[in-house]
């Protein structure tokens, strides 16, 4: 009789296991909403003017897309941008800032950082040659590398529903759908 309850105890204990593994992506949903919750509700309560749910949804969305290309490409730090370039300087970090002051390399703010998208290196240490004339595009169209770098992340209608991302080694397609969708004429 003690064994059959040991035997009933360790399928309960397996079956509790089972479920539990089943609702820790539930559990740790609801603990992201409300630490979400928590830390809105206090920013939101500071504006001096009411917040639309567009203008929130908005915000939410450009957020989740900067997650989502960190996810997939990294969002590389100055030093880690200059390593993927080659560069065996101490200071390594030099190297990223020049190239992205001289429109050459694209580099993002996040935060209080200037991150470098790891979409724009190929794997032969060096940046996508459509790279350059995508920040020249975008910047006589008056827009931000914030802009330029979503774009190329989000299908475009100009490259048949592809992401600019997607197609960098087509650099004639790519330009033409960002002059397109920056609507910028030469």
């Amino acid at each position: 009789m003690i064994e059959a309850q040991d035997v009933g105890v360790d399928l309960l204990v397996e079956v509790l296991v089972r479920r539990s593994q089943a609702l820790a992506p539930a559990l740790a949903a609801v603990v992201n909403a409300q630490r979400s919750l928590d830390a809105l509700r206090p920013a939101l309560a500071s504006l001096p003017a009411v917040v639309t749910p567009e203008l929130a949804q908005g915000a939410m969305a450009t957020e989740n897309a900067w997650r989502a290309m960190e996810q997939e490409f990294g969002l590389l730090k100055a030093q880690d941008a200059s390593r993927a370039l080659g560069s065996r300087a101490k200071g390594r970090s030099t190297l990223a800032h020049d190239r992205r002051e001289s429109g050459q390399l694209l580099g993002v703010r996040r935060g209080n950082a200037v991150l470098y998208p790891g979409f724009q290196f190929d794997k032969y240490g060096g940046v996508h040659k459509v790279i350059t004339a995508l920040i020249q595009l975008a910047h006589r169209a008056r827009r931000s590398d914030e802009d330029l770098a979503q774009w190329i992340c989000l299908p475009s209608g100009y490259l048949d529903g592809d992401r600019p991302v997607d197609r960098l080694q087509d650099a004639d397609a790519v330009l033409a759908a960002a002059q397109g969708h920056f609507g910028v004429e030469w």
